[in-house]
């Protein structure tokens, strides 16, 4: 498949030469418009760009069916993506996991509203009230210095963006989901603003969108493969053996409101703009599952059936909603001072916000012997007497969480800019930035179990609909007993605390205690760069430095009673960069680049709150954060090659080696003799947070692209876009040895064919993300994986009139499971989830 990729990208690049000089005497004739110009103009802006910059702009984000920015900036050269639920989620650059990139709204930092981490859920935010989003994998010292795989900068609409004085724009579509045939899923968006004044100097925009996903997912998620196991009970065909089966049916609701507002005005020496952006991300789930546990299995001569003697059959319910927010407010401007000296000044206030109150209940009972057959890749499991009836199953668990979160952030910014006499854009460049961040998180999650035996109860009454989960390809999975919302919540309720629902004081101590802490992260910027034009030749070359200044509490957990804990770090980073651009014609650009930027600590890596236990022997044992980790630290070489054959064409081809030092790992050590909290013990066993050695990643990248407008006809509509990215990494675990980068795709390569001629608009687009570590586990069979996603999405659009639209668009045509594996072992199958097809009609108002 990489070969015949590759071949496929010269094959058509030798075309685009033959036909450069014919698309160029096309295009003085006619104005492009549509998805041809908003490629063109992501392609100019790459191809202007200081640095090494991938960019999706407007059109494209509107024409292709993304249902948010992570899955717009997928279809960019070595972008991979997480899906949660049938929906993109984290974004991974060139291999790095996404909590080390760098996420900025119009040049500020966003921060997060998702917790401990900091990695951005980009699901959050609506792709159609943006002008652009731009991927900087190679950053000037002018850009923050977090991001080692790359900074993702999204960039509000402004009235300025559109060639006419008024604008008006609306979207309506509505959709259908083939698991669900009821709740079917909507969105829209509105945009409307304009330019005026004697000069067009002022402009106003205000863009707000909505989008309501109502959707059925179905998934079998199994546990625990264990090749030992495996030894102990026979001889299995896979060569290890699971400990339950669990087959899922998910019901969501997820609701995503965007609000945006741009105020600018420009003037001879100065221009000024206030900007705003609020986006909400709601999700209110149900999850009704089944769980079969089994061991001891007894194996037929070919290893894929037999029986397992010892079982539990478990029914499960969980009720969950997340809200998730981000205020942003920014204000600044641009004064010129003569010819040559050009400041730019800005501030913004952010605003991040998280909750999520969930309950859950859970009901056990024996089933007895269970069949077990292994021959399909998602194999079945069954009491060989039939499952459980709601008598026979009995209360066990019922949970209540409450977590909140919430983030501020002030940001203040000023950059100096002197242009020099020589070269077409020659500069010299200073400037300073400051963040001031405080952070809090609160979690509580109250256990409650059973009580006495006269005091017990069952699920009989309590029970719901049975559910048929399908997998596909025929493949079905009976869910019952279920158990009925409405229900179990009746009979809970006032029952909290009492003989039926005994709180477990100590599980609800620790689940309210340790992942809590409060934070400020202040850090404070400066640079200087000069980039110098030579021609042929120009060099960018600064230093960026940044003081990182931080103070973090959480809470220790001993003998049930909780202690204040508290930490402090400061560091500072020294992050040069160095650009060299070389044009030999006007359309060839090389780049080579060295670079350095950071990844900081994850936050509930950082909180120095965990728990201490003493034993008998007068050993301690503490598991805790480290407020006094190092961040990250990328030394990176960047080389490319861009050829722009034909407006709206390119070819370019990269390599990459990032070589990371001070990666994080949760690490266990043992101090003799040691001392913690004013007391010393003959041994302290410690579970902590640690930075470790080194990592590297090295990758190349390819793209292509063409509009084919010089052929004869209808055949004159069509272009192709093809990118094609290879990484290979290696990550130094002092516990584990050599492991891969966590969410790095060795493979990434995406297809798009698209068309446009007289009223018709349409494309087709395909992506596939390699198998991806996930996380680390203390031995390697223990590993998990995400395995190769493959997404097959279209979009026909026709003009009925200059200003009206209808179009159609189909997600997921092709029916693709995310699928989870464990050890390196795709057959050691831990999640399968399928979602369908999703359908989408609309009208589209543009004036």
């Amino acid at each position: 498949m990489q070969k015949s990729l590759l071949v496929s990208v010269s094959l058509l690049a030798v075309l685009g030469a033959h036909a450069a000089s014919a698309q160029e005497a096309v295009d003085e004739e006619i104005v492009i418009t549509g998805q041809r110009a908003q490629q063109q103009r992501s392609i100019e802006e790459k191809r202007e760009a200081l640095g090494i910059m991938d960019v999706a702009a407007a059109d494209e984000i509107g024409q292709l069916p993304d249902k948010n920015v992570a899955e717009v900036i997928e279809r960019l050269p070595g972008v991979g993506v997480q899906y949660d639920q049938g929906e993109g989620r984290y974004v991974a650059v060139r291999g790095v996991p996404s909590d080390l990139n760098g996420y900025t709204l119009n040049g500020f930092e966003i921060g997060n509203p998702d917790g401990g981490t900091r990695k951005l859920p980009l699901d959050i935010i609506s792709g159609q009230l943006l002008n652009r989003v731009e991927v900087s994998k190679v950053k000037t010292a002018d850009l923050i210095g977090q991001g080692i795989g790359g900074t993702i900068n999204l960039v509000p609409q402004t009235a300025f963006d559109f060639e006419k004085p008024f604008t008006l724009s609306a979207n309506a579509q509505v959709g259908y989901q083939e698991l669900r045939k009821s709740d079917q899923p909507i969105r829209g968006d509105i945009t409307v603003g304009g330019r005026f004044g004697a000069d067009e100097q002022f402009g106003i925009l205000l863009g707000a969108s909505y989008s309501d996903r109502t959707y059925t997912s179905y998934g079998i998620y199994p546990d625990d493969w264990n090749p030992e196991a495996a030894a102990v009970a026979g001889a299995p065909a896979r060569g290890a053996v699971p400990t339950n089966i669990k087959f899922t049916d998910y019901r969501l609701k997820r609701e995503r409101i965007g609000v945006s507002g741009s105020l600018d005005w420009r003037g001879d020496s100065t221009d000024l703009y206030l900007r705003g952006v609020y986006s909400k991300f709601t999700e209110d789930e149900y999850r009704q599952r089944y769980r079969l546990d089994f061991s001891n299995i007894t194996w037929d001569a070919n290893g894929l059936t037999g029986r397992a003697a010892t079982s539990e059959q478990r029914s499960d319910l969980r009720l969950e909603y997340k809200e998730k927010s981000i205020l942003a407010f920014m204000a600044g401007g641009t004064t010129r001072i003569g010819e040559d000296w050009t400041i730019d000044y800005g501030a913004a206030r952010i605003h991040n916000e998280v909750i999520e109150p969930n309950e859950s209940w859970q009901f056990r009972g024996n089933p007895g012997a269970v069949a077990v057959d292994f021959t399909d890749k998602l194999y079945t499991a069954a009491p060989v007497n039939g499952p459980l009836a709601p008598a026979a199953l009995g209360f066990r668990t019922y949970t209540a969480q409450d977590e909140s979160g919430e983030e501020d952030t002030w940001q203040f910014r000023a950059d100096l800019k002197r242009t020099l006499a020589f070269g077409n854009d020659s500069f010299v460049k200073a400037g300073g930035n400051v963040r001031l961040t405080d952070k809090s998180f609160d979690g509580r999650n109250d256990s409650y179990g059973r009580g006495t035996a006269p005091n017990r109860f069952t699920l009989a009454g309590l029970s719901g609909d049975d559910v048929n989960v399908k997998m596909g390809g025929g493949l079905s999975y009976f869910l019952t007993p279920s158990i009925d919302s409405d229900l179990i919540r009746a009979y809970t309720d006032g029952k909290l605390g009492g003989p039926q629902f005994v709180l477990n004081e100590s599980t609800s101590l620790s689940n309210a205690t340790l992942s809590d802490f409060s934070l400020d992260e202040d850090v404070y910027a400066g640079y200087a760069m000069a980039n110098l034009d030579f021609g042929a030749i120009a060099v960018t070359a600064g230093l960026r430095v940044e003081r990182t200044k931080l103070g973090i509490s959480g809470f220790l957990l001993q003998d049930g009673v909780v202690t204040a804990t508290s930490g402090t770090r400061k560091y500072t980073n020294w992050l040069p960069s160095l650009v060299v651009r070389i044009t030999p014609s006007d359309d060839t650009v090389f780049r080579i680049a060295y670079s350095r930027s950071i990844g900081r600590p994850q936050y509930s890596d950082l909180s120095p709150g965990g728990t201490v236990d003493l034993s008998d022997e007068g050993e301690l044992s503490v598991s805790t954060g480290n407020p006094a980790l190092k961040p990250y630290a990328a030394d990176a070489l960047d080389a490319t090659a861009e050829w722009y054959f034909a407006p709206g064409g390119i070819l370019s081809f990269g390599a990459f080696a990032k070589f990371i030092k001070d990666p994080i790992f949760s690490q266990s050590y043992t101090i003799t003799d040691g001392t913690f909290g004013g007391v010393t013990y003959d041994r302290i066993y410690f579970t902590q947070t640690l930075n470790a050695d080194e990592g590297d990643i090295v990758g190349l990248e390819a793209a292509y692209q063409q509009q084919f407008s010089f052929l004869p006809g209808l055949l004159s509509g069509f272009g192709v876009n093809l990118n094609l990215t290879l990484v290979d990494a290696n990550l130094k675990n002092p516990d584990r040895g050599t492991t891969n980068f966590p969410e790095q795709s060795k493979l990434l390569w995406g297809a798009q064919l698209f068309y446009q001629k007289g009223i018709v608009e349409a494309s087709v687009a395909y992506h596939h993300t390699g198998r991806a570590l996930l996380s680390v586990g203390n031995v390697a069979y223990n590993d998990q994986f995400n395995d190769d996603l493959r997404r097959l999405d279209a979009k026909v659009a026709i003009d009925v009139t200059p200003n009206v639209r209808v179009f159609a668009e189909g997600q997921n045509l092709t029916d693709e499971p995310t699928r989870q594996y464990q050890g390196g072992v795709r057959n050691w199958v831990t999640q399968n989830e399928r979602y369908g097809r999703t359908f989408y009609a609309g009208v589209s108002l543009r004036w």
